[in-house]
């Protein structure tokens, strides 16, 4: 499945894209509202966020049902059908014991000392036990303008934030516990693998790179790994032999915030050291880039310029 919106003309509406063959043939489902992020625990039920509210799929993504009314979330994640977390903003984290039927806030989001007209929560992860989970926020302070992260129908989180904010479960999700970061840059995915998890920030301020990719070693400290300059990690995923293929725009120029599209890089590593560039379409080029991998031999990307790319053997 993907989710996104089609543009025509001066509208846009939103549709979910379907395949059940590996992404040779895609089959289009209108949706009454522009989706912002899917979430599928299997095969068949998913739960996508729109800027309204929260919807439910127990057929692939062909058929969906609003759940809740809510504006402001960003994102949700089940670890059962009936067990979830949804966040966004303002400084929101929402959990439901009945499938997303109904939802009340999670009082440990409140508890960062932090405004809660600047602070957002915008990313979940949960490793594959489904015990250990974070999730992710930031908290910028005030400025003329709101931060992009404010407006839940962008949904893009591309500035540096003063404090990263950490909500993180080593039972499941009973238990809570939180931290505030001060760190250069915006971690904008955590992926958890078999042996350890990676954090991706981006560093749109820094002159040694536009993003960085970080090995968590002891809960929030993180050790940085090398990655090339000339280019912006976007979206990362490790695969079950421990190896990692990260999703990359080549910088088209000096600039790591240009409004203008770079060419997609493809890298992978097995040592956390070297990263070896893969063959990609000449044709693919993005401002951001989602990555989905099920194992070595079957993964995607997905690009904000409308394509959809496919790893070959």
């Amino acid at each position: 499945m993907a989710a996104g919106i089609v543009q025509e003309g001066k509208h846009g509406k939103g549709v979910v894209l379907v395949t059940g063959n590996g992404g040779a043939t895609w089959d289009t489902v209108e949706v009454k509202e522009h989706p912002l992020s899917l979430f599928f625990l299997n095969d068949s039920t998913g739960w996508m966020v729109t800027e309204g509210g929260i919807w439910r799929s127990g057929d692939s993504g062909r058929t969906w049902k609003r759940l809740a009314e809510h504006k402001g979330l960003l994102r949700t994640l089940f670890v059962s059908e009936q067990r979830g977390w949804a966040v966004g903003v303002p400084k929101l984290v929402l959990e439901t014991r009945d499938g997303g039927v109904t939802w009340k806030p999670m009082e440990k989001a409140a508890a960062p000392m932090t405004s809660a007209e600047t602070t957002g929560y915008y990313w979940i992860a949960f490793d594959r036990q489904k015990r250990h989970g974070l999730i992710v926020g930031a908290s910028n302070p005030p400025q003329p303008r709101l931060p992009d992260w404010m407006d839940p129908e962008r949904a893009r989180l591309r500035r540096t934030p003063s404090t990263t904010i950490l909500l993180e479960t080593v039972d499941g999700g009973e238990t809570w516990d939180s931290a505030d970061i001060r760190r250069l840059g915006e971690l904008t995915r955590v992926r958890f693998g078999k042996s350890y998890a990676l954090g991706l920030y981006q560093l749109p301020n820094s002159a040694a790179g536009a993003s960085e990719i970080a090995q968590f070693e002891d809960g929030a400290k993180a050790k940085p790994l090398p990655l090339a300059a000339d280019r912006s990690v976007r979206d990362l995923a490790i695969l079950d032999d421990n190896d990692v293929i990260a999703a990359a725009i080549e910088l088209p120029g000096k600039s790591h915030d240009l409004p203008v599209p770079g060419k997609v890089k493809m890298m992978r590593t097995g040592s956390l050291n070297t990263w070896i560039d893969m063959d990609v379409d000449y044709r693919a080029v993005a401002s951001e880039l989602t990555l989905a991998v099920v194992d070595a031999h079957n993964a995607w990307v997905v690009t904000d310029t409308g394509m959809i790319l496919k790893l070959t053997e």
